[in-house]
């Protein structure tokens, strides 16, 4: 996945103007967002109802800049992430229940941005999310996991945002993004056992794909004499220039 990263970086860089001033931006993001994870048996399953989670993700962020713009962004985000199903069973065995599944991530995004005229910007590009807990509970009966998830997983992500605020140094962004996993969150071993839907049967496999779709605010610091006064040739998104 790592050499994903490194492609994505170098055709992103290929694409870019050669001769387009460099200025670096270094600063933190946080954000509300609803995730969840999509799976095409339990979607298409009467028994089965979705809840969409929602949780909190922040980290740090450093940014490139090539003129006016472009941009290539990469992330450090801890997250937390949730997906609450809720089946009703055909028996006295299977009786109505909730599965809860909750895991945490670092993730690693590497984005490009285009910046306009009127201070709004476009992003897209890949993020690996590193797992670093998976709990899952039925009801409120915690439920045993030994390798029934994958240990990372591949999404690609796409947003829009713009500038809220500036002065010479500072700016405050805010975006929409949304992603979505290009692989299976569930390993092997739990597709085996049907999981994440373990308590009952399906003729087939079907992936399991983590989604989010959030709103947040990142705040990024110019680095350097360049840096501030390139950040005085954009907009806010209201049409007010920086100075």
């Amino acid at each position: 996945m790592q050499k994903i990263l490194l492609l994505s970086l170098a055709l992103l860089t290929q694409a870019l103007p050669s001769s387009a001033q460099l200025w670096l931006e270094l600063g933190a993001r946080a954000g509300f967002h609803f995730n969840g994870m999509f799976n095409d048996n339990i979607a298409s399953d009467p028994q089965h109802d979705y809840s969409l989670g929602h949780a909190l993700a922040s980290g740090l962020v450093a940014g490139i800049n090539i003129g006016d713009y472009h941009g290539i962004n990469a992330e450090v985000i801890f997250a937390n992430n949730q997906q609450q199903f809720s089946f009703r069973g055909d028996s006295a065995s299977t009786g109505s229940i909730t599965n809860k599944i909750n895991w945490k991530t670092t993730e690693l995004n590497l984005l490009y941005r285009y910046y306009s005229d009127f201070g709004a910007y476009v992003e897209i590009g890949p993020k690996i999310a590193y797992i670093r807990q998976v709990r899952q509970s039925i009801g409120i009966e915690p439920v045993s996991l030994d390798g029934e998830y994958e240990d990372s997983y591949l999404a690609g992500i796409f947003g829009i945002g713009g500038f809220l605020a500036a002065n010479e140094s500072l700016t405050l962004k805010i975006g929409l993004r949304a992603d979505y996993a290009l692989a299976d969150f569930v390993s092997a071993k739990g597709k085996e056992g049907n999981y994440p839907a373990f308590y009952t049967s399906y003729p087939s496999s079907k992936p399991t794909r983590p989604f989010r779709l959030g709103i947040s605010l990142e705040l990024n610091f110019g680095v350097g004499g360049v840096a501030s006064a390139q950040c005085g040739h954009r907009n806010l998104i209201f049409g007010t220039r920086y100075r």
